[in-house]
């Protein structure tokens, strides 16, 4: 018999515990994240510019002319055989100096478009863009140097103008003979009956034939100038300044020339 107080096993009861809400996405979520990649890739390109553009005091631009399938003038040497030697000779000198930081148009061997050489150019924008290029002509007495800086119409003539005279004044010490009246001309591209073409005139011409000159020399805020180092079909010219020693002498004249023009003095050790 059952006591008073006594009533059957209940098991406890489980307590219900209310289903926790699914979390629905966050509106805008995909493109703040996609935001968040912006700003860390511009933080990171530009942390990377601002080190390549100024980790040295000063950027140099050098451009080999030519290269890859296109060998440039032919004839006792390839044109882009000197361009090529005088650039990596120029290069080695500038870093070993260790105040330049050396940008190139292009690595030895491979070719490259004007626009493509000129737009690695403007990215950086240099202190100074020196083009290495050489001559050639039928007559196989011609010779010499000379140099084209940015024609008058662009903001940065001047200092294009006084890198010239540097150039010219140390190629000229180094043995060099220059063309014209003293070195440097103006190059234009002209149309003219619905063609256009190349006119080279002499730096006291200060006519505005066009707006148009060499592409490597455009959209640059410092000196440009674009130098005929030698003629390739001059045997005496190639022997002087067309081979490795005659590259190597050219390269180290360009070198005083950016020291000169940027106001600087030759390395202690040098």
């Amino acid at each position: 018999m059952k006591g008073k107080n006594w009533r059957e096993y209940e098991p406890p009861k489980k307590r219900r515990v209310p289903p926790q809400k699914r979390r629905g996405k966050r509106k805008g979520g995909l493109g703040k994240r996609l935001l968040l990649w912006v700003i860390l890739f511009v933080l990171g390109y530009g942390g990377f510019f601002l080190y390549y553009r100024y980790s040295k005091p000063y950027v140099i631009g050098l451009d080999a002319g030519h290269g890859g399938a296109d060998v440039g003038a032919v004839g006792v040497i390839e044109e882009v055989s000197l361009t090529e030697q005088t650039v990596e000779n120029l290069k080695t000198l500038l870093e070993e100096d260790g105040r330049f930081r050396v940008v190139l148009s292009r690595k030895a061997g491979e070719g490259a478009t004007i626009d493509e050489r000129n737009h690695r150019f403007t990215r950086i924008q240099p202190d100074v863009m020196l083009s290495v290029h050489a001559n050639s002509a039928e007559a196989a007495s011609a010779s010499g140097f000379e140099c084209y800086p940015a024609i008058p119409s662009m903001e940065n003539h001047e200092n294009s103008m006084a890198f010239a005279q540097c150039l010219t004044e140390e190629m000229q010490a180094a043995g060099q003979t220059l063309r014209g009246e003293n070195g440097i001309r103006f190059g234009y591209y002209v149309t003219e009956n619905g063609k256009t073409q190349k006119k080279l005139v002499d730096s006291s011409d200060t006519t505005p034939y066009s707006d148009d000159t060499f592409g490597v020399l455009k959209h640059l805020d410092g000196a440009a100038v674009l130098v005929e180092q030698c003629f390739v079909t001059n045997a005496a010219d190639v022997e002087a300044f067309g081979t490795e020693e005659g590259c190597q002498k050219a390269a180290e004249a360009y070198y005083r020339a950016i020291l000169r023009y940027l106001g600087l003095d030759a390395p202690e050790n040098t």
